[in-house]
């Protein structure tokens, strides 16, 4: 397998090192690259140090030349030179990053998550891959104030905390692929999990929360901004009834929310929760197939860890003289 980089469009030679990280976790993706410092024009140590902006897009590529996968597109956060060892490296994120570093002083009246999403993301020139969603969530009541700009740090939030902030909300999940801005149910039902023999692993290992057994259970507290008083939820509940006496409760706040808004995100952030009661780390060689939001099936161990686990991190290396290896981190489905 070959890693390709594109940089403004032209092929950068001399790849020694690659990692790239892409997750589920409401995060931008990132990479570090480094390359053998040599001839001109894009491989000297006057174009580095002269650079000051860059579109980087990663490949991995089979050896017959066809493209398996795009693994990351993005721009470089930071250079490092090494004239020394004749390297260099680079690093950055995906083009999550202009979401990230973006702050915007505007109330969205009237629309809803999807209208909102979209906005943003035409915005930010990406092209939204959005499902509709049908709740107006940019006015509280209407008594004129605006839900989304009524939180204590409202004004500090970029624009990817508010996207993922009603990603949350709807139970979606919100990422980047090359310049679409996806938006869309977070659900696995219906999905075929890929079956991971251990057999093809170079390692694996199952993590165990304690702290979460049974049912862990969520309080969510709230304030009104029209009556200034706060509530709450009277109980740590869960889907299907009350918590599991002695499980560990969890409290969470949000500003503006209706009684049945408190309810739904008490239960949601239960259900996240208890994902993360068992989580599954394994070492395998490079699969392009397997990626964030990808359903997995073990069924070897004999044990309770043989269930259905959602990946929710990749992390792949590339290394000129040694191949390529990724690691993977994954929870209950």
């Amino acid at each position: 397998m070959v890693i390709q980089v594109v940089l403004n469009g032209v092929a950068v030679e001399g790849l020694l090192h690659a990692s790239v990280v892409n997750s589920n976790c409401f995060s931008a993706d990132t990479y570090a690259l480094t390359f053998a410092l040599g001839p001109p024009p894009l491989s000297n140590l006057e174009f580095w140090s002269s650079l000051s902006s860059a579109y980087v897009e990663i490949s991995a590529f089979a050896a017959s030349g066809l493209i398996l996968q795009n693994l990351i597109t993005g721009t470089i956060d930071e250079i490092s030179a090494d004239p020394i060892q004749g390297t260099v490296t680079i690093e950055g994120r995906d083009l999550t990053s202009t979401l990230v570093d973006s702050y915007r002083q505007q109330d969205f009246v009237n629309q809803t998550a999807s209208e909102i999403v979209s906005a943003v993301a035409l915005y930010h020139s990406f092209i939204p891959v959005i499902t509709d969603t049908t709740e107006i969530v940019g006015r509280y009541f209407a008594d004129g104030y605006t839900r989304l700009s009524t939180g204590q740090f409202s004004r500090l939030r970029s624009d990817w905390d508010l996207i993922v902030e009603l990603a949350r909300e709807c139970r979606f999940d919100v990422f980047v692929q090359g310049r679409n801005l996806l938006f869309q149910p977070s659900s696995t039902i219906g999905i075929l999990p890929m079956r991971l023999p251990l057999e093809t692993l170079k390692s694996i290992r199952f993590e165990r929360d304690l702290t979460i057994q049974g049912e862990a259970s969520a309080l969510v507290q709230s304030w009104d901004s029209q009556y200034v008083t706060a509530y709450g939820t009277p109980g740590a509940t869960v889907a299907g009834g009350m918590a599991t006496p002695g499980a560990q409760p969890f409290l969470f706040s949000a500003s503006n929310f209706t009684a049945q808004q408190v309810a739904d995100t008490a239960q949601r952030y239960s259900s996240e929760l208890n994902r993360l009661a068992v989580t599954l780390h394994a070492e395998l060689p490079l699969e392009p197939l397997l990626a964030p939001r990808t359903v997995i099936m073990i069924d070897q161990t004999n044990s309770l860890f043989d269930t259905i686990f959602e990946i929710d991190s990749v992390e792949r290396h590339y290394d000129s003289a040694h191949g390529s290896t990724q690691l993977i981190r994954a929870i209950l489905v």
